[in-house]
């Protein structure tokens, strides 16, 4: 009886120690592909994508879902890798999900406004979602990421702030209303494993329905709106996996035999409307990339564009911020400082 008893403890302590085991002594291992432009693609089981809107870039991704994120002088830049699916399950019929991540951060300068953790899309409804547990900009994403604060939630032992938002605009479906959901970690960290299904949870209690999984991957994202964005963003320890840990190998993939043939209609949808590429524009869209999905701080398309006929910015655009040349004024609210490179109009 003693012994059953002490079984949970080794389990513990053997997770414990895996941990600390990635946290410490990750390194990329498998195959490798280097990507320099705007591509979706697979190596492996593992799916993945790089977008920039301008500036000398790259991604190397590795078979074992590892990958490192290389930009100069870009305005917007992201890259992923995880886990894809075909849209034919929900996360609770797919299993418990979890990522394991290390963060390494070299020579970033001159970013507003960043996200790393996991990141992804349901259908039925269609909700895009993210899961933010550090950034590269010099502070957290604040308030403006949704237009509806939930408040601040106790999830996998820590506290995160969670939002919403209801989108029209670019989605992997096209031009078409959808919901976007926020966790943002209060205090960031560069290592861990983030319990994706328990922020499913907590969101559903919220209301906050989740549709049929179209994937789950962790991400790199960091821009300004400006250009002059750079560094390196290194993931060597990078797993989205199904089921207990990652055990040090390749994702868990369950669905992934079924996901390779639904991953190339994935890879089409995504080139096609590669430009509103999921992430983050609070304030890229100078040049109208219509991937602009993080419509909060958003709805940037040519941030002067909107309201009073293009002399002032509209709602929910860039007014300002070091080194920002845009207007300077708000059709509507009031220019609000997020950061030093970053003020938006907000109500």
């Amino acid at each position: 009886m003693k012994f059953i008893q002490s079984i949970p403890l080794l389990l513990s302590l053997a997770t414990s120690t895996l941990a600390q085991s990635f946290c410490s002594s990750a390194s990329h291992s498998g195959q490798s592909v280097k990507v320099t432009s705007n591509k979706v693609g697979t190596i492996g089981s593992i799916g993945y994508e790089l977008w920039a809107d301008s500036g000398n870039n790259s991604a190397t991704f590795y078979s074992d879902g590892s990958f490192t994120c290389s930009f100069q002088n870009a305005g917007d830049y992201l890259c992923r890798s995880g886990l894809s699916f075909d849209s034919t399950k929900t996360p609770a019929q797919i299993g418990r999900m979890k990522a394991d991540f290390k963060l390494v951060k070299q020579g970033i300068q001159n970013v507003g406004y960043s996200y790393v953790g996991v990141y992804g899309w349901t259908r039925s409804p269609l909700v895009e979602y993210y899961i933010v547990d550090n950034w590269l900009s010099p502070s957290r994403p604040g308030d403006w990421v949704g237009n509806k604060k939930h408040g601040n939630f106790q999830i996998d032992g820590a506290t995160y702030t969670v939002y919403e938002n209801t989108r029209t605009g670019p989605s992997i479906d096209g031009n078409t209303q959808f919901k976007q959901y926020f966790s943002v970690r209060q205090s960031a960290r560069d290592c861990g494993t983030i319990d994706i299904s328990a922020h499913f949870d907590q969101w559903e209690k919220l209301g906050m329905k989740m549709g049929k999984l179209h994937e789950a991957k962790v991400l790199g994202e960091a821009g300004n709106g400006n250009g002059g964005v750079s560094g390196t963003a290194d993931f060597p320890y990078a797993k989205v996996y199904i089921g207990g840990s990652s055990g040090g190998s390749a994702p868990a993939n369950n669905n992934n035999q079924q996901q390779q043939q639904p991953q190339q209609q994935q890879q089409n949808n995504q080139q096609q409307n590669n430009q509103w590429n999921n992430w983050g524009n609070q304030g890229n869209q100078q040049q109208n990339n219509q991937w602009n999905n993080w419509g909060n701080q958003g709805n940037q398309q040519n941030a002067a564009a909107g309201g009073n006929g293009g002399n002032c910015a509209a709602i929910w655009a860039q007014c300002g911020g070091q080194g920002f040349n845009g207007p300077k004024c708000c059709s509507q609210g009031t220019c609000k400082q997020i950061n030093q490179y970053y003020h938006q109009c907000q109500y």
